[in-house]
Parts: structure tokens; C-alpha cells; sequence
């Protein structure tokens, strides 16, 4: 038995790093909240050993839309924004050079094989571009530069607003595309529901006017067969502030042009806990054990065949008090609210109420719900 403990144990150690390095390994870098695209011939980022980004001199000179001056002998690159802003790096020195003085650094530009490396950060803030660092289960690093418009940013996930927090938190668990309005700022969630395992991810790529809308462009992200991810259940979702306050939107997806983003109709956002759920039916209320009396309010959003969403009152013993239906949705998620009248002169004081959908071929019962309830004495 012992034995068994420390290969499993082992075998735990073993497989820890290659998750973690998987993770450390995925640097998506975002240019004015587009995704910087590096040919794979130009070399890919990496963090150093003082925890820095490094990237292809190439890739970022292109990507920012500058132009590189090489001196082999002195080896000296020159990055030039325009004739009056150059800013120049040497490789192995930990300066940049800057028509304002020079600006030190705690890492250095190198050379790797054939391709010349600078310090992303460094290099880009000398040449006044703002950056942006945050970690998402990868590194995400965001340039932009402050005279260009910006047509959507991301908030720091760390000082939300609670309202926002809170709308986030009760979004995650589905897939949806929604919008709030909030102390004069546009916020557009995009969430893809719960996941089995790390590798997903979802973002905005970039947000562009159309003639009457504004086109969201998403790209999503799924593990490959062989990758390797953390084995836990997670939540990927995109939050981002867009400027524009009045076209309505419209989603793409950039890989996959049907398809379609799940909506809310008859609710404006999600904007309570979700109390009970199986999947393509949420139930908001009521909450399992609550106590009851009188009636029952049951609200909740759902995806399923014809909209339709039945639902029973069972009495402890088994014996069914009473059924009926509300209407939801199907494609989108449809807002439903129903008042049901509870039983007079029940002995029971325990009660369930369950909920499903009926399938389209036999009839059965899917997706169900049932929420314990206790009737007040």
C-alpha cells in the first residue's frame, strides 16, 4: 500500500511542472486590444530570468508599424516611431537610449540562434506606448498607445465594481453574451459556461463600427487533444468597457462564422445567484430548503426544446400535488416567472418542486431540477 502512496505521489510531482510550464509558456501579447499574430519563423516570447518578456525585435517592430535599424558593429538596434522619436538598444547593455536620456532596465536585450531580443515592457514604454500586464491563467500583456482611440479596453479585474463583480460571478457557470450600463461605462460580458478543464479561453480581438452595429469579433480557444491542462473545472469569459455607448452589437466569431451567441430575452442581464441548475434550465428561485407559504414564485432562465419548461409540486410521500408549464426559450435564454398556488390542508411539511424539459423524441423527462422546500408552520 505504502508503495503504491509514493509512485502515485511521484507521478503527481512528475506531472505538476509540465501544467504549470504549459501555462508559463502561453504569452498572447494585445496591440491598441488587437492580438499581436508572430510568424512562426520570427521566434516566439519568452520570460527571462528576471521575469521579464522578451520578444522577437521583428515581431514587435512590425507589430507596433516602426522600422529597425541593425549595426553589427557596434550592435546597435534602432527603433524609430518617427524622425524625432527613435529610441536605440544594445545588446547586452541594460540601457535604452532615448531622445529624453536613457532609461535602465534590470534585464538586457540578447540574441538567440539568429533572432535579436528585446525587453518587451522597456522597449515599448520608451517609445510612449502604455503597458499593461495581467495574469488570466496566461500571461496577457496589453500595448496601447495613449493618442490612439480606443475602441474597447479591459477593466482591472481586480478593483470591479462589486455590481460588475457580482454580474460577472453570476454569468460564468453559462455560455451568454450580455451588456450593462454602469456609472457611464458600456461593459460587454462574454462567457462560455463551465468547462471540464483548463486550455479554454475566450476574447475580444477587436471591436469595429459597422453601418448600424458594432461588430464584436471573439476568438475562442479549446485544449488540443494531446495538450496538456490543469484537471480542474473552470470559467473562461472576456470583460471589456467599449467606448461607444448606442450601436447595438453584434457578435462574430473569428474561426467560425454561423456561430451563434447565446442571448437573454426577457431579462436584461443576469443580475441575481443562480440557485439550482441542470445545465439548459436555471433556477433563480426558489432556493433549495427555503421555506415557503401561500405560494411559490419560480423564476429562471432556459434554453430548451419549444421554450417549454414543466414542472411538478411532489409531496413527500411521493404523490404529485399539482403540474404545469411555463415558456421560456430555445437558441437563446428565455426569462420565465411563475406563481404556484400551494395545496390546502397539507399534512407534509416537506415538498419538492421539479422542473425539466420534454424531449422531442419519447417524451421523457431532461434537464431536471429537483429543489427541496419546507412549508412555514
Amino acid at each position: 500500500m505504502k508503495r503504491n502512496v509514493i509512485v502515485a505521489v511521484m507521478l503527481l510531482l512528475l506531472f505538476i511542472p509540465t501544467i504549470v510550464g504549459a501555462a508559463e509558456n502561453d504569452i498572447r501579447i494585445f496591440i491598441n486590444d488587437t492580438q499581436l499574430a508572430i510568424a512562426s519563423g520570427l521566434g516566439k516570447p519568452f520570460i527571462d530570468s528576471q521575469s521579464r518578456t522578451q520578444i522577437p525585435l521583428r515581431a514587435i517592430s512590425e507589430g507596433l508599424g516602426h522600422w529597425v535599424d541593425w549595426d553589427g558593429a557596434t550592435k546597435t538596434v534602432t527603433i524609430s516611431k518617427s524622425e524625432s522619436e527613435k529610441i536605440q538598444v544594445v545588446i547586452g547593455d541594460d540601457k535604452v537610449i532615448t531622445p529624453k536620456g536613457p532609461i535602465l532596465m534590470d534585464t538586457k536585450a540578447v540574441i538567440i540562434g539568429a533572432r535579436t531580443y528585446v525587453p518587451l515592457r522597456f522597449v515599448s514604454q520608451a517609445l510612449g506606448y502604455n503597458v499593461d500586464y495581467q495574469w488570466k491563467g496566461y500571461h496577457s500583456i496589453s500595448i496601447t498607445d495613449p493618442d490612439a482611440k480606443q475602441a474597447f479596453y479591459r477593466p482591472d479585474h481586480q478593483s470591479l465594481p462589486e455590481e460588475i463583480a457580482n454580474w460577472v460571478d453570476y454569468s460564468k457557470e453559462l455560455p451568454a453574451v450580455q451588456e450593462k450600463q454602469f456609472n457611464g461605462s458600456r461593459y460587454v460580458l462574454i462567457t462560455e459556461g463551465m468547462k471540464p478543464t483548463g486550455g479554454y479561453s475566450v476574447e475580444v480581438v477587436e471591436v469595429a463600427a459597422r453601418e448600424g452595429f458594432l461588430e464584436i469579433r471573439v476568438k475562442s480557444v479549446e485544449p488540443g487533444e494531446d495538450e496538456m491542462v490543469t484537471q480542474a473545472l473552470t470559467y473562461p469569459y472576456d470583460l471589456i468597457i467599449i467606448e461607444e455607448k448606442e450601436l447595438p452589437l453584434r457578435f462574430v466569431d473569428v474561426d467560425n462564422a454561423d456561430r451563434h451567441f447565446m442571448s437573454l430575452l426577457g431579462i436584461d442581464e443576469i443580475d441575481r445567484p443562480i440557485a439550482a441548475s441542470s445545465g439548459w434550465i436555471n433556477i433563480f428561485s426558489p432556493e433549495p430548503d427555503q421555506e415557503i407559504e401561500g405560494n411559490i414564485k419560480i423564476t429562471g432562465i432556459a434554453s430548451v426544446f419549444e421554450g417549454t419548461v414543466s414542472y411538478e409540486l411532489i409531496a413527500e410521500t411521493g404523490e404529485m400535488l399539482l403540474s404545469g408549464f411555463t415558456t421560456a426559450a430555445m437558441g437563446d435564454w428565455g426569462y420565465f416567472e411563475e406563481e404556484v398556488q400551494i395545496p390546502q390542508g397539507l399534512t407534509d411539511t416537506q415538498l419538492f418542486l421539479e422542473l425539466y424539459s420534454e424531449s422531442m423524441e419519447d417524451g421523457s423527462k431532461m434537464f431536471k431540477i429537483s429543489i427541496p422546500l419546507t412549508i412555514k408552520n
